[in-house]
C-alpha cells in the first residue's frame, strides 16, 4: 500500500523571517496557535492521520521549544522504534554555512533519504494551517499517474512569500505553467508536495550540483515539461502564516463554527502535546462573547471576540476585544485591549489603554505595559 510506503518531510523554520518578531527565539513551527495548538501539529496530524507513520523534521535554529513540543511523538502516535519522528538539525560541512533555503536544506538530509525504504515523501511546511485529507492527496497522486502533486488553494495568493507560486491546469489537473506574481484569484499552493523519494534526492542533486538555490524553481522552471506534475486542490479552510496580520487573522477566523469544524474535523483529528490544567474559572461580573478560552484562565472582566491561551488572567473591569493573547498574559483591572497579539507571559497594568482601531498591534513576550 502507498500509505505504508510514505515519508513525511517537515521544515520546522521555512519562513521564520516573516513573523520575525515572535520567531526571535523558536521557529515557525513551535509558534502558538487557537489556544492551545502550535503551528506543526497540522502537518504533523495531517501526515499521521494519512497512516504516514515515519516523519522526519528538518530544523535549522531556536528549535529548543519545537523539541519539547515534539518529545517522543505520542501524541500523533510517532512514538515509535521502527519509523516514527525523528529531529533533523541542521548539516553544515567545513565549506559550507547553515542551509538558506529548502533546497540546501534536503541536500543537507540526503543521508537520511538514501538510508530510507519509502517509495514516497509528502514534504511540507508548517506555516499552513489546513486540514488536508493526505490519504486522498496520496490516492490522487497514483491515479494521475504524477511525478509530483501540489496542494493547492483557490483564492488570492498570500503576499507574504517571494517565492510562492500560483498555477494553471489543463483539463485533467496537470500543471501547465506558474507565475509568481501577486493574484486576487488563483490556484496558489499550500507548501505541502508528494515525490518520488528517489526523484527528489535526483533533482536537489542536479540542482544543487548546478548551483541552485531554489527547489521550487529547480522542479518548476526546469522540470515542468519533463515530469508530470499535478495539482491536488484542496477544498477546506486554509491559512498561509506569512504576516503578522495573516497570523492574527487565522487565530480569529477559528471564531467561526464553520471554520472551526473544517479545521478541527472529528474524523481527522489536530493533535497536540497537551498538558492537565484546572478549567476556566469566570467571576460574578464576567462578560465572555464570542470567544475561545483556554484551560486555567481566570476571567472576571469582559471578553469579546478573541482567543485566549492557558492561564491568561482578565481583572474585573479590563476589556478585551479582538484579541489573541498567550500563554500565561495578565490584563490588570480596568485595562481596555483592542486588536492586540500578546505573546507569553505579558502583563498589562491597570487602567492601561492598549491597542488600535484597524490593523494589529504584537507585545513580545514577557512585556510589562504600564508598570
Amino acid at each position: 500500500m502507498i500509505i505504508n510506503n510514505t515519508l513525511g518531510i517537515v521544515f520546522a523554520n521555512a519562513h521564520d523571517a516573516l513573523l520575525k518578531d515572535m520567531t526571535k527565539t523558536s521557529s515557525m513551527a513551535a509558534v502558538n496557535y487557537g489556544g492551545r495548538y502550535r503551528l506543526i501539529d497540522f502537518a504533523l496530524s495531517n501526515l499521521s492521520n494519512g497512516g504516514v507513520d515515519k516523519v522526519g523534521v528538518i530544523t535549522k535554529t531556536n528549535y529548543y521549544s519545537l523539541m519539547t513540543h515534539i518529545g517522543n511523538g505520542k501524541p500523533w502516535d510517532l512514538d515509535r522504534k521502527k519509523g516514527g519522528i525523528n529531529i533533523l538539525p541542521p548539516y553544515v560541512s567545513p565549506e559550507a554555512q547553515v542551509y538558506k533555503g529548502r533546497l540546501e536544506a534536503i541536500h543537507g538530509i540526503l543521508e537520511y533519504l538514501e538510508e530510507s525504504k519509502e517509495e514516497y515523501v509528502v514534504v511540507c511546511d508548517s506555516d499552513v494551517v489546513a486540514n488536508i485529507n493526505i490519504r486522498k492527496l496520496l490516492a490522487y497522486h497514483t491515479q494521475k499517474n504524477a511525478d509530483i502533486t501540489i496542494v493547492t488553494a483557490h483564492g488570492k495568493k498570500p503576499n507574504g512569500q517571494n517565492d510562492m507560486m500560483h498555477y494553471e491546469f489543463n483539463d485533467d489537473g496537470r500543471i501547465t505553467a506558474v507565475d509568481f506574481s501577486p493574484a486576487d484569484d488563483c490556484e496558489y499552493s499550500l507548501d505541502t508536495m508528494v515525490i518520488g523519494r528517489k526523484l527528489l534526492i535526483d533533482i536537489v542533486n542536479d540542482e544543487f550540483n548546478a548551483g541552485g538555490v531554489s527547489l521550487s524553481h529547480g522542479i518548476f522552471e526546469k522540470c515542468l515539461n519533463k515530469y508530470r506534475i499535478y495539482g491536488y486542490k484542496h477544498q477546506g479552510y486554509s491559512a498561509v502564516i506569512d504576516s503578522i496580520e495573516s497570523y492574527f487573522a487565522a487565530n480569529l477566523d477559528l471564531l467561526n463554527k464553520d471554520v472551526r469544524n473544517d479545521v478541527f474535523n472529528r474524523n481527522n483529528p489536530i493533535y497536540t502535546n497537551s498538558r492537565d490544567d484546572m478549567p476556566a474559572k469566570y467571576g460574578l461580573e464576567s462578560k465572555v462573547t464570542n470567544a475561545i478560552i483556554a484551560d486555567g484562565c481566570i476571567i472576571e472582566g469582559t471578553v469579546k471576540n478573541s482567543v485566549l491561551f492557558r492561564g491568561v488572567k482578565v481583572a474585573k473591569g479590563a476589556v478585551v476585544e479582538n484579541c489573541v493573547l498567550m500563554h500565561g498574559t495578565e490584563v490588570g483591572a480596568g485595562a481596555k485591549l483592542n486588536n492586540i497579539i500578546a505573546d507569553n507571559f505579558v502583563k498589562i497594568s491597570e487602567n492601561n489603554e492598549v491597542g488600535c482601531q484597524s490593523g494589529v498591534v504584537y507585545i513580545e513576550k514577557n512585556a510589562l505595559i504600564g508598570g
